[in-house]
C-alpha cells in the first residue's frame, strides 16, 4: 500500500453539507504556517548549488535573488547581517553554493531559502577537496603533535620560502631587522599562487634541506581567497613540509585563513609578521639578559678573587721559608756541639778527680816500696787515662766534624745551588712522589734564586 503524501489532495467527492462540519478546514494562514513549520523542521540546514539570477539589492542592505537550474527556480533571501559576513559578493549569472534553511514567506505563500552562507561554486569544490585532503593526511598522522619539531631558540640563519615581490617577505625583513638583526636571512624564491606554485614550493623545501643554510624555515604569503591559497593546500607541499628535517613555520594568509600547510608545519603563525616574531628572539630582551648575566659574572669573579686573596694571605702567614729552617738547624747543631763539649770536659774532670783521690789514698796508706810501684802504675794509668781522654776527645771532635759535614750536606740551599728544586703543591706540601701529582696540576718550584710556577703535563713512569 502506498502512503499518501500530506500534500496530495484527496479525490474530489461531493459530500453532503452535513459532512463538512465533521472535517478539519484550514484557513489560508494556518495552512501557510503549517507548511512553513513542516519545511523548516525538515530542511533546517541544507546546501544547494545553482545559478544566481534576478539579483535585487535594496537600500536596506538585504539581498534577494533566485537560484535556478534549468526550469527549476527557488527564491532566496540573504539578510544584511549575514551578507556583511560574506567574502564573496553575489553577482547575476554566478554559479554559487548556498547554505540555508527552507521557509515560507507568509505574505505571499511563497517558498524561499533563507541564506546564511554563500560562496562561489568553484571555491566550494576547492573547499571540499580541502576537507578530503585534510581527513586523509590526518588519518596518516601528518598533523600529530609528536612529529612537531621544536624551533631553535637563537637561529643564526632564517630561511624564507616566498615570493620576492610579495608583501610577506617585506614584512618578515622589517620584523627581523627590528627584532633580531643578528640573524642572517636566506630567501628561497618561489611563486605562491597559480600553476606550478605548489611544485616550486616543494622544490624549495627540498633545496633548503639539502643546503642546510638555515636553522629554521618560514613558508609565507599574504592573504587571499581559497583559490589564491591553493598552492598551500597541495598534498605535495604538505608532504615536503612533513619530510623536512628543518623545523618549518607556516605563515599563510591572514589570521582567519587556515591551510593544510599550517596543519602539517611544526608551527603555525597567523601572519608573516607573527612568523618572524616567533622564530626570532626579542633582541632588546636578549641584550638585557646578557647584560644581567655579565654583571652577575663580574660579581661572582670579584667574590672569588677576594676569597682567593684571603686564602693566599692566610697561607703565606703559615708558610716558613727554607732559610729559616736552615737557620734553626744551625742553631740546633751549635747547641749539640756545645753539649758534646760539656760532656767530654765533665768526663775528663771527673777522671782527673778520681785520679787525685786515688793518689791521695795511696800516699796515705802505701809504704815506699809500694809507692814506687803504685807511682809507676799510676803513671801508666795516667797515660792510659790521657790516651783514653784524648781518644774520646778525638772521637768527639770527629763526630762534630761528621755532624758538621752532614749538616752542610743536608743544607737545602747547597742542594738548590747544584740545580735541584723543591716542588710544592697549592697547599705548600713538598712533592716527593710523581704520583702525588696529576695532569694539569699547578706546582711551585723553589730554586737557588727565586721560584717558578709549573704545570704538570704528564706523569712519567719510573
Amino acid at each position: 500500500m502506498i502512503a499518501r503524501s500530506p500534500f496530495e489532495s484527496a479525490p474530489f467527492e461531493s459530500a453532503p453539507l452535513a459532512d463538512l462540519a465533521a472535517r478539519d478546514i484550514y484557513s489560508v494562514g494556518n495552512l501557510v504556517a503549517n507548511l512553513r513549520d513542516l519545511l523548516e523542521s525538515n530542511f533546517r540546514d541544507i546546501w544547494v548549488e545553482g545559478e544566481l539570477t534576478n539579483l535585487a539589492q535594496p537600500a536596506s542592505g538585504h539581498c534577494y535573488f533566485s537560484l535556478t537550474e534549468g526550469k527549476a527556480v527557488i527564491r532566496c533571501a540573504l539578510f544584511a547581517q549575514r551578507r556583511r559576513q560574506l567574502t564573496c559578493a553575489p553577482i547575476n549569472g554566478m554559479k554559487v553554493l548556498l547554505r540555508g534553511q527552507v521557509s515560507v514567506y507568509e505574505a505571499r505563500g511563497d517558498m524561499q531559502l533563507i541564506v546564511s552562507y554563500l560562496e562561489d561554486a568553484g571555491e566550494g569544490a576547492l573547499r571540499r577537496e580541502f576537507e578530503r585532503l585534510k581527513q586523509k593526511l590526518a588519518g596518516e598522522g601528518l598533523f600529530d603533535e609528536k612529529h612537531k619539531k621544536p624551533l631553535p631558540p637563537y637561529p643564526a640563519t632564517i630561511g624564507v620560502i616566498s615570493s620576492t615581490s610579495g608583501a610577506a617577505l617585506h614584512d618578515i625583513r622589517v620584523t627581523l631587522n627590528r627584532r633580531y638583526p643578528a640573524a642572517r636571512l636566506v630567501v628561497y624564491p618561489s611563486a605562491v599562487q597559480g600553476a606550478g606554485a605548489a611544485k616550486t614550493i616543494a622544490e624549495m623545501l627540498q633545496i633548503a634541506n639539502r643546503r642546510r643554510d638555515a636553522q629554521v624555515l618560514i613558508v609565507a604569503r599574504g592573504g587571499g581567497s581559497l583559490e589564491d591559497l591553493q598552492a598551500f593546500n597541495d598534498e605535495g607541499v604538505a608532504r615536503a613540509i612533513f619530510a623536512s628535517t628543518l623545523p618549518v613555520v607556516s605563515a599563510v594568509g591572514h589570521e582567519v585563513d587556515y591551510s593544510i600547510s599550517d596543519m602539517v608545519a611544526d608551527c603555525r603563525a597567523p601572519t608573516p609578521t607573527a612568523a618572524a616574531e616567533i622564530v626570532a628572539p626579542d633582541g632588546a630582551r636578549l641584550r638585557e639578559n646578557v647584560q644581567r648575566a655579565h654583571n652577575n659574572l663580574l660579581r661572582i669573579v670579584d667574590r672569588y678573587l677576594r676569597d682567593r686573596a684571603q686564602h693566599l694571605d692566610a697561607t703565606a702567614a703559615r708558610l716558613v721559608h727554607p732559610l729559616s729552617r736552615i737557620d734553626g738547624g744551625v742553631e740546633k747543631l751549635q747547641a749539640l756541639i756545645s753539649a758534646i763539649g760539656y760532656q767530654v770536659r765533665g768526663r775528663i774532670d771527673r777522671r782527673e778527680l778520681t785520679c787525685e783521690q786515688i793518689i791521695s789514698r795511696l800516699r796515705a796508706h802505701s809504704p815506699h816500696a809500694k809507692l814506687f810501684a803504685k807511682r809507676r802504675q799510676l803513671a801508666a794509668l795516667h797515660n792510659r787515662l790521657g790516651d783514653v781522654a784524648l781518644g774520646n776527645l778525638a772521637a768527639a771532635e770527629q763526630k762534630i766534624v761528621q755532624f758538621t759535614t752532614l749538616v752542610e750536606v743536608m743544607n737545602p740551599h747547597h742542594t738548590l745551588a747544584r740545580g735541584y728544586a723543591i716542588l710544592q703543591d697549592a697547599d705548600n706540601r713538598v712533592v716527593v712522589d710523581a704520583h702525588q701529582t696529576q695532569q694539569g696540576q699547578k706546582l711551585t718550584a723553589s730554586i737557588a734564586r727565586g721560584k717558578l710556577s709549573c704545570i704538570v703535563e704528564r706523569v712519567l713512569e719510573k
